[in-house]
């Protein structure tokens, strides 16, 4: 499928494409046309392999910034250069030729650009998604609910998500390099290997800028996974000792990644402040095209180009920080940190920065649909319907690259295995050993402790064989001068798990003596 979406024609290269060649020939304008990011892409290549690193971020006699100069943290263009350099090795050096490369549409080229999106797809994203859904299944699935069957499609409805294959093999981008490092940062967070995942978000974030859409889940875990409460002998100043040396060696070990990454430019403050000011670029404007978020609804009514972009800076500075800080405390403050809710806050404030944050492209709705793919094994209906949204959200990005047919034929797949997932977890159900009245009555036995005069007299399964409804009736001699709450309380300790998944529930409980008095 990812094969199949990059046939289609690249970002730029559509009917517009075409018209703007013919306009630029005709009308003799010498302004050389943008094309689109396969251009963006190409051109970093060509930048990186033939000026030095001094020059990859200024604006110089051969590196023009108006046309398409690099915007992305030092991990992409370092990516840039290896992509540029195989392509001028190994295949043709016209690809990445200093300016006689512009606007190359040649078939050999096209055919080299996909296979190195679909090269980090099969080496490192796919297999980055599905590490981490065997991650997330094992270490927080609720074990009545484990089946491999439909733990196998949850992956490939992970894999298959229209919008991410659309995306970086038709329009053309990368993004599956950053997205796969922020899924293996989120693994080693559940596995608790904290340093780890510091390091793998630390180079999701010097791939792409966006990623500080995942940033504060990770800040506020972290933190708070310093000073968690483990050794309950410690005392209160010893804890804090160790949470003191975890957060600095925390400090110490991103600040040296990020020291690595940028250390060709640490030499010059001027150097240091052009490239940020280049992954930054605040004059671009609130949001760019039609992107499904708050702003480009609001600008409908009110047209937010009026304002100067400083101003609108801000005001998006405070939405966001209002919409994704209540889940940030949340992670924060919890008395003991959990991978559950850090995949939650992971959700909720990357879709907060996508509707509120500044300079948002239609693209950035990839960057919630993550951690959203990765909770389908634990909200596999709300995730799979809001990744079918999330590829809908950049229908008019699409249509404007010819990639309709794409995205129509990869939704009837993704619906299809959605409906195959539901059938199967029906057909699980109706046959869940847990729901079973023998098991159910078995397990009631087991958690009421019987004598001479308690016995379990009647479970009966009123939902016509699914087992999402029961009705019990207990006597035990436990219920001895307990009231009802406390009686109820303890047939639903002999069933803790099961009542997960079980819809409704009624008992009615009796002393041995009480049921004497019901008999007569």
């Amino acid at each position: 499928m990812h094969f199949v979406a990059s046939i289609n024609a690249m970002s730029g290269y559509s009917e517009e494409y075409i018209r703007q060649k013919l306009t630029e020939k005709l009308e003799a304008t010498h302004v050389p046309p943008m094309y689109g990011d396969f251009e963006a892409q190409r051109h970093w290549q060509e930048v990186t392999v033939n000026l030095p690193i001094a020059d990859w971020y200024r604006n110089t006699t051969d590196n023009d910034l108006l046309y398409w100069g690099l915007d992305y943290p030092p991990l992409t263009a370092y990516h840039s250069y290896l992509v540029g350099s195989w392509a001028r090795r190994w295949h043709n050096e016209s690809f990445v030729t200093l300016h006689a490369s512009r606007g190359i549409s040649t078939e050999e080229h096209k055919q080299f650009m996909r296979n190195t999106v679909l090269l980090v797809d099969a080496v490192l994203y796919i297999p980055a998604l599905m590490y981490a859904f065997n991650t997330i299944r094992k270490r927080l699935e609720n074990e009545q609910t484990k089946s491999s069957e439909t733990d196998c499609l949850y992956t490939a409805l992970a894999v298959l998500f229209p919008g991410q294959i659309l995306i970086d093999n038709g329009h053309f981008q990368y993004n599956n390099v950053s997205l796969a490092l922020c899924a293996l940062a989120v693994v080693s967070i559940v596995n608790r290997r904290s340093l780890i995942g510091a390091v793998l978000f630390c180079l999701a974030l010097n791939y792409k800028q966006m990623e500080l859409y995942h940033a504060l889940p990770f800040f506020f875990y972290l933190l708070r996974d310093c000073f968690s409460e483990k050794g309950q002998k410690s005392t209160a100043l010893q804890r804090l000792a160790e949470g003191v040396k975890k957060l600095a060696l925390l400090g110490c070990t991103v600040l040296l990644t990020f020291a690595v990454l940028w250390l060709p430019w640490l030499d010059s403050f001027d150097a240091v402040g052009q490239l940020v000011h280049r992954i930054f670029p605040v004059a671009r404007g609130v949001f760019e095209d039609k992107v499904s978020n708050v702003w480009c609804v609001v600008n409908v009514f009110i047209k937010l180009k009026h304002f100067p972009n400083t101003t609108m800076a801000l005001i998006c500075l405070l939405c966001t920080v209002l919409a994704v800080l209540p889940s940030g405390l949340h992670v924060l403050l919890q008395k003991t940190p959990t991978p559950r809710n850090f995949l939650y806050s992971l959700a909720v404030t990357a879709l907060g920065f996508f509707l509120f944050s500044f300079q948002v492209h239609e693209k950035s709705i990839l960057l919630a649909a993550l951690p959203v793919a990765l909770l389908l094994p634990l909200e596999p209906f709300a995730s799979c319907w809001f990744l079918q949204l999330a590829s809908f959200s950049m229908l008019p990005l699409l249509y404007k690259d010819g990639l309709i047919g794409a995205y129509l034929g990869l939704t009837i797949i993704t619906l299809a295995l959605l409906r195959v997932v539901g059938e199967m977890e029906s057909s699980s159900k109706k046959h869940l050993p847990s729901l079973d009245v023998l098991r159910l009555g078995a397990l009631l036995a087991k958690g009421i402790r019987y004598n001479s005069y308690g016995t379990l007299l009647e479970v009966v399964d009123e939902s016509d064989g699914c087992g999402g409804k029961f009705r019990v009736v207990v006597v035990s001699s436990q219920f001895q001068g307990k009231p009802l709450l406390q009686r109820h309380r303890l047939v639903n300790a002999a069933l803790e798990e099961e009542l997960k998944t079980i819809h409704a529930f009624s008992q009615k409980t009796y002393t041995p003596e009480q049921w004497a008095g019901e008999s007569k």
